[in-house]
């Protein structure tokens, strides 16, 4: 196991019902008294290149937190988070010096052109006091990352940014590493993030949260780089069938656009698929690679898997063979449960009364939760929020 604390994070089972089945979703109720923290002799997590017990550990016993909760900070290190930011290129030429741009994980004057009004679009937010809110930026700032060179973003991209959608296997491929290294991007500027957390907050190296966090990070990270070897070896060999997908043409247009890499627990039916806590450094969790993006007046929807992942054997199939209303079901599951980039129309969310804008807030709290209880409710909401009924 990876790491010592898994004895006092009990695997607990909830049921709730998802399209027309019932279904258990496992995950970890945590017990702080019980759970260790990071270890003496293991690299300082403020990545200072010391031992923890010569670093961080020693300067906790001289700090206070300015926040009241954990919680709290935790919704303050968001904050702070999109302020972060680092340059690299996901080429698969790891000899790349052309240069950066801010690359865009949605088209600019595609599918962000297509929600947006005078040129502006909501993201999900975080209050410090309110929690998730919608927030209206520029469509220009929306689902940029410093992810690619202009050179590969424009050679990488440009069958499905300046040809038309026709569903061949190159084409997926393209979307699916995108929406990769779209998270791999976050993953990283999340790690560098937590860093500086700690250099300013060493007191939060000794809260056993705070550990959990950090080792699932580093867990998701080494998932991601064996990921990009995957993507690397179908480039390569130009065997872009290597991923199988699932893609749908719906005859509306949608009020939100996403992209996104998770991994799941369950599949169409309700059936295990990654086993998401399982935290043996020797699995891997892979992901599933999601696009939802709306047309002048129909909606894409791209759903890739790489064929070797047998976690995910039944996904795709499920997908092509479930009702249209349980494909929606289960989209909204993956992107509010675990996924942050989504943005919507100002238009459509505007029109929702107060208490739909409110649930479906609380749907998307799922990456953010913190108990037993917040992921219960996050996935109840998730049941009810109807994303799809979202249209413009």
């Amino acid at each position: 196991m990876t790491f010592n604390c898994l004895t006092s994070l009990k695997i607990r089972y909830y049921k709730f019902r998802f399209s027309d089945n019932i279904v258990y979703i496992k995950c970890l109720n945590y017990i702080k008294e019980m759970v260790k923290i990071f270890k003496p002799y293991e690299p300082c997590p403020c990545d200072s290149g010391k031992k923890y017990k010569f670093c961080c550990f020693k300067k906790s016993k001289n700090n206070r937190s300015n926040h009241s909760s954990l919680g709290q900070l935790m919704f303050d290190m968001r904050n702070k988070y999109r302020k972060s930011n680092f340059k690299k290129c996901f080429s698969f030429d790891d000899q790349c010096n052309y240069g950066f741009i801010d690359a865009h994980s949605l088209q600019n004057n595609g599918v962000l052109k297509e929600i947006s009004e005078d040129n502006h679009v909501y993201e999900l937010a975080t209050n410090q006091n309110k929690g998730l809110e919608f927030k209206k930026i520029g469509k220009n700032q929306a689902s940029t990352f410093n992810g690619f060179c202009k050179y590969h973003d424009e050679i990488y991209f440009t069958k499905i940014e300046d040809e038309k959608y026709k569903n061949t296997s190159e084409q997926n491929f393209w979307y699916a590493y995108r929406a990769w290294a779209l998270e791999t991007h976050r993953l990283y500027r999340l790690k560098k993030f937590y860093s500086y957390v700690c250099r300013d907050n060493p007191q939060l190296t000794q809260n056993p949260l705070f550990y959990y966090k950090y080792q699932e990070l580093e867990l998701t990270i080494k998932d991601s780089n064996i990921e990009f070897e995957k993507f690397k070896k179908v480039y390569d060999n130009n065997q872009f069938d290597s991923l199988e997908t699932f893609s749908k043409e719906l005859n509306f247009k949608v009020g939100f656009t996403a992209t996104t890499a998770v991994g799941v627990d369950i599949d169409p039916r309700g059936h295990p698929a990654a086993d998401i806590y399982n935290y043996d450094e020797q699995l891997v969790i892979p992901s599933l690679f999601i696009s939802v993006l709306p047309q002048k007046e129909t909606t894409l929807l791209i759903v890739s898997r790489f064929k070797e992942d047998s976690c995910y054997d039944n996904i795709i199939d499920s997908l092509k063979t479930v009702s249209t209303d349980t494909v929606f079901d289960y989209i909204t599951y993956c992107l509010s449960q675990f996924s942050e980039n989504i943005y919507f129309s100002p238009k459509t969310i505007d029109n929702l009364e107060e208490k739909q804008r409110r649930l479906l807030l609380k749907a998307f709290v799922g990456t953010a939760s913190f108990t037993i209880q917040d992921r219960i409710e996050t996935t109840i909401a998730a049941q009810n929020i109807r994303l799809f009924n979202l249209k413009m």
